[in-house]
């Protein structure tokens, strides 16, 4: 197995195992209704560049999930957008919460992971 098909293949651990991982249930909804249930990481907070050059942290979360795991990934083209149902913070039990992807990027493409941006309804653009 060369080294991208490992890396890939610890993605199983590393973004969707709940034990010894990041792995926290992701539910996306296709623009047609289509539901997709994984697990991935979620970070609650994620860190942009402002107008001025300066890095601030901003409370919109970002997913990651594995691309293998996807029966079809989100583009940017899609519209309307996609929504991604995760939960309110990481403790087990907690609220699930509906977000629109703002951006999704495959980002660690080579690698076999989506990075999603997500936003409120309300902040989405």
């Amino acid at each position: 197995m060369n080294l991208r098909a490992q890396a890939e293949a610890d993605l199983s651990v590393s973004l969707e195992d709940a034990v010894t991982g990041f792995g926290m249930p992701v539910e996306l909804i296709s623009p047609d209704g289509e539901k997709i249930q994984v697990n991935g990481q979620v970070l609650y907070d994620s860190i942009e560049t402002d107008a001025s050059g300066l890095q601030i942290i901003v409370h919109k979360p970002v997913v990651t999930v594995r691309r293998s795991s996807l029966s079809r990934v989100p583009l940017a083209t899609d519209s309307p957008r996609w929504a991604c149902r995760i939960p309110t913070s990481p403790v087990p039990g907690a609220d699930i919460d509906t977000f629109l992807v703002e951006r999704p990027m495959e980002t660690g493409g080579s690698l076999g992971f989506v990075r999603l941006y997500l936003a409120r309804a309300e902040q989405a653009p």
